[in-house]
């Protein structure tokens, strides 16, 4: 199993921050553009159990995928689960933490395994680690545009 982890510093209560990150509009504003997220089905907000049902560009292609929602504790964390699609593992969990008054850090940890047969010698662990890099990236930036 591999392991991914980025944070950046945001201005603003765990509330602010947390409720943001929740509401499913939001994780497409910022996401990178390149990456052609669209979700087919979600609820508005996230919560313990919700389904994500999305369609993603990468590799040169649209993949589909399914995530759960399997822990959710407000405004703390929450922790997504692929169901379905391209990997063969994969969790992401989101912490919110106060850091003072008004000072958040975001934390995102990814647990990953890249997809076996002949997808993964396409999709290897080092290129997963490069684009998760890239795209946090991004969404990091995003956020900081916004909560600064």
């Amino acid at each position: 199993m591999a392991n991914f982890e980025a944070s950046v510093q945001l201005t603003g209560t765990p509330e602010q921050i947390f409720e943001f990150l929740i509401d499913t509009d939001n994780i497409l504003k910022i996401s990178p553009p390149d990456t052609g997220l669209s979700f087919t089905n979600k609820p508005d907000k996230l919560y313990q159990g919700a389904i994500l049902e999305f369609k993603i560009q990468g590799f040169g292609k649209v993949q589909e995928g399914t995530h759960e929602i399997i822990k959710f504790e407000s405004p703390e964390l929450y922790t997504e689960k692929q169901i379905s699609g391209p990997l063969k593992h994969y969790v992401h969990e989101h912490h919110v933490v106060a850091n003072g008054e008004n000072e958040v850090t975001v934390i995102d940890r990814l647990e990953f395994e890249p997809p076996s047969g002949l997808l993964g010698f396409l999709i290897t662990e080092t290129k997963l680690l490069d684009l998760f890099d890239e795209g946090f990236y991004h969404r990091h930036n995003a956020l900081k545009a916004l909560f600064s």
